[in-house]
Formats: structure tokens, sequence, C-alpha cells
């Protein structure tokens, strides 16, 4: 189901401009899950028949992913059926829910129990035994526990523009270090012969890593763990940074030899500043 919601805000005077737009937005995005919670279950159940076992059945914005399950699912043998709790993995960036805030371009709108499902990149809200979808707004920043993540513009491998969260790794200046996690359903397969074991479904998550230019509104850019691409990249500073991954012995396929490289190219521009 696609929802296109179109929201003008009023001007206010200069003085109270702030304090409307923010109250604006909390109206609006309470008005979004009363909806949801209001025509939720009429949605779920006239749009998702036979959903898969275990599955949330009152989240709209998974309804085309579990959609994309059961087809990955119905392509094997169907005389046993299988549990949405059977496949291995996991789609979720933490399988709990947690405390945790949502913010729209610094502003706080709400806070509540959270957690990322990365195989449908969404947000989902746990409120009152009911699983909701956080609608996607571009400059969305939500903070859960330890991580924050930033809902972005960005150009996907197929030079498609999409709109995705991403883990900020580091918020630093002038770049900013982002992660992207990518989940994919392998369904489950038959044995062929005797000699053969039968596999079952599974999720699996891929990363890959961006970076963004902090005081820009340009894409975030993907990046490859390679030291001759941050040589290119990083050309205004490329002979102290050859040095320091020198030094440092650094593998920059590991995310913490990466951030040690990303701080100290930004230190380097700082000081040049």
């Amino acid at each position: 189901m696609n929802l296109s919601i179109n929201i003008n805000f009023k001007r206010a005077s200069d003085r109270c401009s702030f304090v409307y737009n923010l109250l604006i937005q909390r109206l609006f995005y309470h008005y979004l899950l009363f909806f949801i919670a209001a025509f939720g279950n009429e949605i779920t159940s006239q749009e998702n028949p036979g959903a898969i076992s275990g599955a949330p059945r009152q989240y709209m914005g998974t309804l085309q992913s579990f959609q994309k399950i059961r087809k990955l699912l119905n392509q094997t043998k169907k005389d046993t059926p299988l549990a949405f709790e059977d496949i291995k993995g996991s789609p979720y960036l933490n399988e709990n829910f947690r405390e945790g805030k949502i913010y729209l371009r610094d502003s706080l709108l709400d806070s509540g129990l959270l957690r990322y499902n990365i195989y449908s990149d969404e947000i989902e809200i746990s409120e009152n035994k009911k699983l909701y979808g956080l609608l996607k707004i571009i400059g969305s920043k939500i903070i859960i526990k330890n991580d924050t993540i930033l809902l972005l513009n960005y150009i996907d491998d197929n030079k498609q523009k999409k709109k995705g969260y991403f883990l900020q790794i580091i918020d630093g200046t002038p770049i900013q270090l982002l992660k992207r996690l990518d989940c994919i359903l392998t369904p489950q397969q038959k044995a062929l012969t005797p000699n053969q074991k039968d596999r079952a479904a599974k999720f699996s998550i891929y990363e890959s890593y961006y970076l963004k230019k902090h005081d820009e509104n340009k894409n975030p850019i993907k990046i490859q763990l390679k030291r001759k691409y941050f040589f290119e990249e990083m050309i205004d500073q490329k002979e102290k940074v050859q040095n320091f991954i020198k030094q440092n012995n650094l593998n920059l396929k590991n995310e913490e030899d990466l951030k040690k490289l990303i701080k100290q190219y930004n230190n380097l521009k700082t000081k040049t500043l």
C-alpha cells in the first residue's frame, strides 16, 4: 500500500514559529499512529491473508516484506509448513525492543520502545502490544540505546534513488562515517539426494560503508575499503594519511581501524582550518 501524504506547515510569527512547527509535527505524528491503530487490523486482514505464523500482523510497514517472504518460501515444496520463527538468523539489528527517541531535524518528537527491522528497512514501534511503522521523513534521526540511525537519500548499486536508514558510526567534521545494513532471505532448500541435508531458510545481513560530508546536503557515497581509494579521497592529506595507515598497520576492512582513519583525517582537517 502506498500512502502519499503532503504536509503543509502554516507560517507563524518569527517569535513563535519554532514552537508552532514542533507542535504541528507532534500532532501529525500522533494522528498517524491513531490512523494505523484504527485501521491496521482491517488493512492487514484484507491485504495480508495467510501471513506466516508468528510474524507481526498489526505492522503495516512490513506487509510488502512478508509478501516477499511468502513468495520465496512458496518456491519450495509445501509438504512442511514453515513458521516465521523457523527461519535462521534475524532481520533485526536487535531482537528486543529498547527505549529510544525519535527526532526530526534535531527536534525531539517522541520516545518509546523501538527496534530496527533491517529486512524491511523500517523502524518498528511497540505500543500496547501492537506494532507500528515509523513514517519515513528525510531528516529523521532515531536513537536506540547506543545506536544512532539516520534516514537519508542515497543511490543504490543499481544507480536507483532510494531512501533508507544508516547507522552513524562517526559524527565528525568534515566527514561522517555511516554504515548501511542489508538483509537477504534465502529460502529453504530440500536435499536433492539422500546424502545431502535440507537447508533451512535464513536471514543474512551484509554491511557496506559510506562517507558523507557534514556541511553539505549531498547524498552519502559508498566507499571501497582499499587504501588506494582513501588516498584519492583524502588527496589533500595524502602523505599524512599514508604514514598514519602504515605506522598503525591499519586494516581498512576492520571497522575499528576504519574509524581510526576517519577520526585522524577529521583531526588533520580541523588543524588546517
